[in-house]
């Protein structure tokens, strides 16, 4: 009886041992992850800025060209000539 006691409690010491391995692996692991990611994007955002690539924020210029060229582009389309005897309905 004194034998199966300890083997138990052997049993739940290993048992909460590896929790706890699993649960600190878990948060250094992923502590890890998140480190090499940061320091990763940092020097790749570096490395385009000394190349002159970016794919941040548009300048607010570039924005106003490209509305520019779409009311450029509306003005030139074709539209249909609407007469006085054209109606939404023809049932009426």
């Amino acid at each position: 009886m004194k034998r199966s006691s300890l083997v138990s409690i052997a049993l739940l010491a290993c048992a909460a041992l590896a929790s706890v391995a699993v649960a600190t692996y878990d948060r250094v692991a992923s502590v890890a992850v998140v480190a090499y990611a940061s320091v990763k994007a940092f020097v790749l955002d570096g490395v385009a800025l000394l190349a002159g690539i970016s794919d941040g924020p548009k300048s607010p210029v570039v924005f106003l060209v490209q509305a520019k060229a779409f009311v450029l582009r509306l003005a030139k389309r074709e539209r249909p000539v609407v007469t006085a005897s054209w109606r939404m309905c023809p049932s009426i």
